[in-house]
């Protein structure tokens, strides 16, 4: 609910489309493609290898002076020192050397007796007498073999973009992306891949931590290079987070905006979800550095953005957060979804871990595996056989630097033809801007989610990609809205159309036998009804008029309304409604109870009616009927004071359902440990301003 924040939410998000990061007036330009490609195949002789997609008999490759003189801007400059015809879609070019002095040169590949580029250019050297000799060995894993008569324990290999920021003159211009020291005569030098995004680059060779060359420079292409005017790439070496950028199309509203690897960020070039942090990035070749505190280690995605809109710069590159936490397993123990005498099962652990996404790290069962095992990459895989039970495996994972972590793994095994599942552990929890008020808030929720061993979870102000993050870390199936998500042990088959303030799935339990819809919901917050009664005083019709203006009436209006077919078939397919309401039960609100509700008694709470109506039934009531003797307050176990004034406290978050296979086992509303009281939540192990409801399910067949 988090009424204060929500208007903060508000400002915060106006301040960034003034800003320009949201701006849906801005029409970004539509950056320039390159149809083609080439290398230089060899120096002695030169050869160029390239590749178009408009080949013409006219299209031509010109060899210039790298200081000048070329067509930087697709407009000739100065003739070109040697040039010949490149007719084909694909093939292979050798020029002539003679009359070329030693030294560095740079070659264009253009189109039709023309200027326009049909590709990056590339630098060259010819006949230098230099002391060492650079070459690529392979692009993935990314590594250099090179040479020298002048060795150093401080000789060095540096990467950069192509387009500048290199040492060209034997001085320092742009930091280095990548670098690693070359000691030696000769040797091998390996750069990691990762963070690494589409583009041309230059890799030098380099003495005794300066910039005097050893050797030519070497130019590569990783990736789609060319396809858009831009690059960037993550610089591990330097914190937080640096990201470098280059691109042809400078402008002061270019950005650069970091995303969940899994979603969220502008795939389809239109906004998704907002960005977990940014910065401008309005040069034309840069860098800027990305706040990480709020984030947790794993993989996230890296957009270079035009013109304060979201049309692509570059490739976006997936980067890698990692902090100096121990390297652990987030739980000691977790159970799975379960198993099947029979038939396959699969899960994964391999984002359990305090540092997920590292490819050094491995998994092995190192007690317990009869029938399941764990790839390196942490995804346990195996066929129970007949006669099979509950299984625990004792796994361990290590990583690059030998650091070891276990976790006790049980996975459920039932027999075989029987249903897969009978019993189901539903939750909605209102996350709180994601968690992140509270420290250290992706552990604390991992570690909720497995401890109360739930199956399927509504979150509300998940905005941001946290219900990805969450399904992630636990190797399940998702679903994220802007605002509400689900996740779900068991797949998500379908996502049906949502409504402002909701969406829906449907989850297969054990295949076409088995299935369930899950509605989810997070309705508006102002006017808050029990403020209108307890501090305003207001009139019972008079609080129903400002509930319509809230918003919430139409809003569950419309959610019943398209829950219609849903509910309509609830007897084949169970019917779930999560979510945080915003506002307090009929059921609740009685005349027996007005002593808890600020002396009034029957109120008609419409959020409440319209589903009741609908023929959905509040699970938490048929757990405990008496709201008397157990109230089920949700809001809220950390405000309760407001301007000197005691917090009406009430139900407000709920766990609905409708369908003759369902009885409920049991419901409780749940915080973890003994949360303090905001201002002074910083740190607890609750991660929430609102109690979670989970409610246990017999389902069957």
């Amino acid at each position: 609910m988090a009424r204060l924040r929500y208007l903060q939410t508000a400002i915060l998000s106006l301040l960034l489309l003034q800003a320009g990061q949201i701006d849906s007036a801005v029409v970004p330009r539509e950056p320039a493609t390159q149809p083609g490609f080439f290398s230089v195949r060899s120096t002695n002789p030169l050869e160029f290898k390239y590749s178009t997609s408009e080949p013409d008999s006219q299209n031509w490759i010109g060899v210039y002076h790298p200081s000048g003189g070329g067509p930087d801007n697709g407009v000739k400059a100065e003739d070109s020192l040697k040039w010949s015809y490149a007719t084909q879609a694909d093939g292979v070019l050798q020029l002539s050397t003679d009359g070329l002095a030693t030294g560095s040169y740079k070659a264009y590949f253009l189109a039709k007796n023309g200027y326009k580029w049909l590709s990056e250019p590339v630098y060259f050297a010819l006949g230098e007498n230099m002391p060492g000799t650079l070459s690529l060995a392979s692009t993935k894993p990314l590594k250099f073999d090179y040479k020298t008569s002048k060795s150093g324990s401080k000789n060095w290999i540096g990467l950069y973009f192509a387009s500048a920021g290199g040492p060209e003159n034997g001085v320092f211009d742009q930091p280095s992306i990548r670098w690693s020291y070359a000691p030696g005569a000769h040797g091998s030098v390996e750069f990691d891949n990762d963070g690494l995004g589409s583009g041309q680059y230059k890799a030098y060779f380099l003495a005794d931590d300066k910039y005097e060359s050893l050797s030519a420079p070497v130019q590569f292409a990783l990736g789609d290079a060319g396809k858009l005017p831009g690059s960037v790439s993550a610089d591990y070496s330097r914190a937080p987070l640096n990201i470098k950028y280059t691109t042809t199309q400078s402008n002061d509203k270019n950005w650069i905006g970091l995303y969940h690897a899994d979603g969220g960020g502008p795939e389809n070039q239109v906004q998704d979800q907002p960005a977990l942090t940014w910065n401008w990035a309005p040069k034309s070749i840069g860098e800027i550095t990305l706040s990480i505190k709020a984030l947790n280690p794993g993989a996230y995605k890296v957009f270079f953005l035009a013109n304060g809109g979201y049309k692509w710069v570059s490739e976006p590159v997936v980067v890698r957060v990692r902090n100096s936490a121990p390297f652990s397993f987030i739980v000691n123990s977790i159970t799975t979804k379960n198993a099947r005498q029979g038939d396959r099962f699969e899960a994964s652990l391999e984002n359990l871990v305090s540092q997920p996404g590292d490819v050094d790290t491995k998994f092995t069962v190192t007690r317990g595996g009869d029938w399941a095992t764990i790839s390196p990459s942490g995804v346990i895989s195996g066929t129970p056989p007949p006669g099979a039970k509950d299984t625990t495996l004792q796994v361990e994972a290590k990583n690059a630097n030998g650091a070891i972590a276990s976790v006790a793994v049980r996975i459920p095994v039932k027999p075989a033809g029987s249903s897969l599942v009978d019993q189901l552990r539903v939750l909605t929890f209102n996350l709180w801007h994601g968690g992140t008020q509270v420290t250290n808030y992706h552990e604390k929720q991992v570690r909720f989610l497995v401890d109360k061993d739930v199956d399927i979870a509504g979150f509300q102000e998940s905005t941001g990609g946290h219900g990805t993050r969450l399904a992630r870390a636990l190797g399940w199936y998702s679903w994220q809205g802007p605002d509400v998500s689900i996740i779900s042990r068991y797949p998500i088959t379908q996502v049906f159309s949502a409504t402002s303030m909701s969406g829906s799935v449907k989850i297969s339990l054990d295949g076409s036998r088995s299935e369930i819809v899950v509605w989810n919901a997070h309705l508006g917050y102002d006017p808050y009804g029990p403020y209108d009664f307890c501090f305003d005083r207001m009139s019972v019709s008079r609080v129903m008029e400002r509930e319509a203006q809230s918003g919430r009436t139409p809003q569950i209006q419309e959610i019943t309304q398209k829950m219609g077919d849903h509910l309509s078939n609830a007897g084949n397919v169970p019917v779930f409604l999560l979510g945080d309401f915003n506002a307090p039960s009929h059921l609740d609100w009685t005349g027996a109870t007005k002593s808890q509700h600020c002396n009034v008694g029957d109120v008609p709470w419409p959020t409440s009616k319209y589903p009741t109506d609908a023929g959905l039934i509040d699970s938490f009531r048929v757990a405990y009927s008496d709201p008397g003797a157990n109230p089920g307050i949700t809001w809220s176990p950390i405000y309760l004071n407001n301007n000197g004034r005691a917090e009406p406290l009430d139900r407000i978050d709920f766990v609905y359902h409708k369908g003759r296979k369902l009885s409920v086992q049991g419901s409780e509303a749940l915080v973890v440990g003994n949360p303090t009281p905001e201002p002074n939540h910083g740190n607890n192990e609750w991660t929430s301003d609102h109690k979670a409801v989970l409610t246990t399910y017999r389902i069957t067949l």
